[in-house]
């Protein structure tokens, strides 16, 4: 019998004509076909969770490292500014003429090495100071100066308050102050923290999720409680919300959680964690999660119908 004959002859086989045995083992192909694509669609979300799993945890842990690291910082440079009010406030307790001397307070700056220095009478008015034009201030007259106003009233009192940008120049600038010693009133010095600025610049939270690769095309991303995003992939989006990124609203919900959704127009598999004040995201494009079972499954159809068609042939064949 030839090709052509055989041919013909397959044309002319209606399913009613096919033998048992075939719809068998095609029956028995198409399970294991399902089968494996169940199971193979079962671990390929699995490792996918376990990577974004792990890259969440090294995001957790940066952004702890740089908390840490700025605390760390943070609680030296308060106990040194602190240690210096205090120098200052002896100083003046030895010779309080000092308080309306320009130049032994601009010496005695230079030699605290602190940018400022102020010194209020009872009332909190300041009296003396490096720059001029604050003499005459009343300290009880904004929040952030009114704070040392205590020290008026006890003698062991000391605040270093959190570097803050100036309103002049923006500039990161930070106030610690003690109450003086000769008489109530407060004394204060004035600083940058330079330490803790280039580690704030370092520790930067923008930064983190900067090109921070998860998978092929898997990326991470870091919003606020308020859903405001803080770092992405290509440093762009920052400041916008997360609906207005693509995210659909009422997605974040639990401290933690997964779900699926099509963000930038790309179909992804997401989850979330929600650590301190920060919500680190990750996301995987279901294409490359399920980029290897599709291929299997190609493979497995294409054999699947090959061997019910050879079966199918050699039925034939024996037949006539």
């Amino acid at each position: 019998m030839n090709t052509m004959n055989i041919k013909q002859a397959m044309k002319k086989i209606s399913f009613r004509q096919i033998p048992a045995p075939v719809w068998y083992l095609a029956a028995v192909l198409a399970v294991m076909t399902g089968v494996a694509f169940t199971l193979q669609s079962g671990q390929s979300l699995e490792g996918a969770k376990k990577i974004i799993q792990l890259n969440m945890d090294d995001v957790e842990a940066t952004i702890q490292d740089y908390g840490k690291a700025m605390n760390s910082i943070r609680l030296e440079s308060d106990g040194q500014a602190i240690a210096k009010a205090h120098a200052f406030a002896y100083m003046i307790d030895l010779r309080p003429s000092i308080i309306g001397d320009e130049k032994e307070l601009e010496r005695i700056r230079k030699m605290l090495d602190v940018d400022e220095l102020h010194v209020s009478d009872k009332n909190g008015i300041l009296v003396g100071s490096t720059i001029p034009s604050y003499i005459g201030y009343d300290m009880a007259s904004s929040p952030q100066s009114k704070a040392f106003m205590l020290a008026i009233y006890y003698k062991d009192f000391e605040l270093a308050q959190k570097p803050q940008p100036k309103s002049v120049d923006n500039t990161l600038f930070q106030y610690a102050g003690v109450a003086r010693l000769d008489q109530p009133g407060i004394v204060q010095v004035g600083f940058k923290p330079e330490r803790l600025e280039r580690v704030m610049q370092t520790a930067d939270i923008q930064r983190v999720a900067k090109e921070w690769r998860i998978g092929a095309s898997g990326e991470a991303m870091i919003a606020d409680f308020d859903g405001k995003i803080l770092s992405t992939f290509d440093g762009r989006h920052l400041g916008e919300s997360l609906t207005a990124y693509g995210f659909p609203e009422k997605a974040f919900n639990g401290s933690e959680g997964e779900f699926r959704a099509t963000v930038q127009g790309e179909s992804n598999f997401i989850m979330y964690r929600f650590v301190d004040r920060n919500l680190i995201i990750a996301a995987i494009p279901q294409g490359e999660i399920y980029g290897e079972r599709n291929k299997n499954l190609i493979i497995m159809l294409l054999v699947s119908i090959s061997a019910v068609v050879l079966g199918a042939f050699i039925w034939m064949r024996d037949r006539h």
